[in-house]
């Protein structure tokens, strides 16, 4: 039964306190991404497309793991919304296990079978993209290992509404791998491996800052512990698995549709490759404050959901979607002025690939207004509440039929290129936002039984 509350359960002090860090953590994400890229463009068009044909496998892993933490960081804001420390740490525990298993499984096999992998996935690159690939999967399979630790214990402090110690993570990591890459890329000439050794590094430091968040006395509302580490409780695996599951397979159909996105650049060239990678880590800097909507959505709706607030809970997620989209047009209002600038500033690239980029992102821009923040933010709205079979199966769905069957066709077919692959990306985000508004509309999303 709904608990009545005649005021809010957040105060927007509150409220801001959590956004703010959650919009520093997205952007320094993304601007870290788009500096790495540029780093790497310095080294040739061979190094970017290398790069750009390996970051969606890693990129399927480390949603693989999000998959599992998602689950976990759910349980672990719903029961700390309803105040109940005992269960937030034993979901607390069971992240961390479930999330350092299928992470150190997953890259193992990357580790051990690089070459059969990248060739049966991407059979026409050129043969020296291919031994880079090679040479960048292998070691960059390591760091995805200790990263492991990292992740669970971000979702943990997510789930827990602590977004200060999340950003300081989040600054820590990626300051350390924006310097170490300037050291190894730079400094040292060392190609694709400097890029993985500087993954390495940063992640490994990045890790030991999270286990002293989680260890030290005080540092959190509960105490953690090797026994609670360890154990293993039924009803607590199966709460996390009922969000995990679905958002886990979603994952798999998703970025492996990703993968086969990018199977598709590669008969276009290595200028198409490298045009599309740049494009991609721009576009990923213009929207990072929006994904702040879904991170904040995940911690309030989901405490929400675990004091039996349903009718606030149902509130914050429009709120989270409204957020979203004013941050994507400040974003787009700030950086699509900078593009020119950015692109001969940054990048090693040509002017036909300038102009390649430009025209992307250009024809990007009212789509990305008008789609992405529903697109994009709804689903962590339905999640936080256990609607989860819902939103999985709409991704699989449209990335599958629309993403990918409407962009193969427009890409070859109607002869696009990529154009036509980013023409299918919006049509999809569009298709999207219509279903998901639809299901927030009709409201039965904030009732679902646990």
């Amino acid at each position: 039964m709904e608990t009545e509350n005649k005021e809010r359960v957040f105060t927007r002090r509150e409220l801001a306190r959590m956004t703010f860090p959650f919009i520093l953590d997205s952007l320094s994400i993304m601007l870290i991404s788009m500096l790495i890229t540029a780093l790497i463009s310095s080294a040739g068009e061979t190094s970017v497309a290398a790069v750009n044909l390996v970051s969606p496998i890693f990129t399927l892993i480390v949603c693989l793991m999000n998959g599992i933490s998602a689950g976990g960081t759910v349980e672990v804001a719903q029961s700390y919304g309803s105040r109940d420390m005992e269960r937030t740490a034993l979901a607390a525990g069971h992240i961390l296990w479930m999330t350092f298993l299928s992470g150190t499984v997953l890259s193992l096999l990357l580790i051990l079978f690089p070459r059969p992998i990248l060739t049966a996935l991407y059979p026409q690159a050129e043969s020296e993209v291919l031994e880079k690939a090679i040479t960048y999967m292998v070691e960059g399979s390591f760091s995805l290992i200790i990263f492991t630790v990292y992740t669970g214990i971000f979702c943990i402090l997510r789930g827990l509404g602590a977004s200060g110690k999340c950003l300081c993570l989040t600054i820590v990591i990626n300051v350390a791998y924006l310097l170490f890459s300037i050291l190894f890329l730079n400094t040292l000439k060392l190609d694709i491996l400097g890029s993985a050794l500087a993954q390495i590094l940063a992640r490994a430091l990045g890790s030991a800052c999270a286990l002293a968040f989680l260890l030290w006395p005080g540092s959190l509302p509960f105490r953690m512990n090797l026994k609670t580490l360890l154990t293993y409780r039924k009803e607590t695996a199966v709460s996390i698995l009922r969000v995990s599951v679905p958002f886990g397979l979603e994952q798999i159909f998703l970025y492996g549709g990703n993968i086969v996105i990018a199977t598709m650049t590669v008969p276009l060239g290595t200028a198409a490759i490298t045009a599309n990678a740049i494009a991609t880590s721009l576009q990923g800097v213009i929207t990072a404050a929006g994904q702040a909507g879904g991170s904040l959505a995940v911690t309030v709706v989901g405490q929400c959901i675990g004091r039996g607030a349903h009718r606030d809970a149902r509130r914050y997620g429009f709120e989270c979607i409204a957020l979203a989209l004013g941050l994507v047009a400040l974003g787009a209002a700030i950086c699509y002025p900078l593009l020119p600038t950015m692109l001969t500033g940054l990048y090693t690239t040509t002017p036909a690939m300038r102009e390649t980029v430009l025209r992307l992102l250009h024809h990007l821009l009212i789509p990305m207004l008008l789609f992405w923040p529903v697109s994009n933010v709804a689903p962590y709205v339905l999640r936080a509440a256990h609607d989860t079979v819902f939103p999985s199966v709409l991704s699989l769905c449209s990335m599958w039929g629309i993403r990918i069957g409407l962009g193969w066709l427009l890409c070859f077919h109607f002869q696009m290129g990529l154009d036509g692959l980013w023409a299918a990306m919006w049509a999809e985000w569009a298709v999207r936002t219509v279903v998901l508004m639809g299901r927030m509309v009709k409201g039965s999303w904030w009732k679902m039984e646990r």
